[in-house]
């Protein structure tokens, strides 16, 4: 059966813009000195085969604290695809003060994006845009529910979609969040940490367990 161009191009764009949303995942994969809180690492899988991992690490220094997060993935579904994402986030006073956010797919960069707070909010920019967000100081965002349970916590704050997202309670230390997109990821915590990640879209289910 021939496939038509626009088909097959359709469908390689969708394969990739899952592999990025399943990375939440720039700067420097460096501790600085810093004193390290806590290192985790999940699997990922995509249906029964695990086609790649996440690792966050969450330090602190006199006077900020840090968290980063690397992940790479290789994945087949028409084509073989690899990616590999870097992601640095950075708090002073429990207040995001700085981010770099950096993903690659198949060697060639498909996102790059930083945050610096202003005093109107935060100067956003990345490959091809720069603008103000006029939004407060954010302390939520989607790579801080790897390391601690939303618990009061009403929404979140999407760095790939640069808006607030409801986090909603599924039942007991279980929460969705539904992205703009049309996907949703689910939550579930145990004691306080994160025991499952659950990212679901309309042509696939991904699963994050950490080891």
């Amino acid at each position: 059966m021939k496939v038509h161009p626009h088909s097959r191009n359709t469908f390689r764009f969708r394969n990739i813009t899952l592999l990025l949303i399943l990375l939440f995942i720039a700067g420097s994969w460096n501790h600085n000195g810093s004193e390290v809180l806590a290192e985790n690492t999940f699997q990922i899988f995509l249906g029964p085969k695990n086609v790649g991992y996440l690792k966050i690490v969450h330090s602190r220094d006199k006077e900020n604290f840090r968290i980063q997060v690397h992940s790479e993935i290789e994945a087949r579904f028409i084509f073989k695809y690899t990616a590999v994402v870097r992601e640095t986030y950075e708090y002073r006073n429990d207040t995001l003060i700085h981010s770099d956010v950096f993903r690659k797919v198949n060697d060639q960069v498909q996102f790059q994006q930083t945050l610096v707070k202003h005093p109107e909010g935060y100067r956003y920019s990345d490959l091809e845009t720069f603008r103000i967000l006029p939004i407060s100081g954010l302390r939520l965002n989607m790579s801080r529910l790897f390391l601690q349970e939303p618990s009061s916590e009403e929404n979140v704050f999407s760095d790939r979609f640069t808006q607030w997202i409801p986090v909603k309670r599924l039942g007991a230390h279980q929460y969705k969040i539904e992205l703009p997109n049309g996907g949703h990821n689910t939550f579930t915590y145990e004691n306080g940490k994160c025991t499952s990640v659950v990212s679901r879209g309309t042509f696939y289910t991904v699963r994050l367990v950490p080891e």
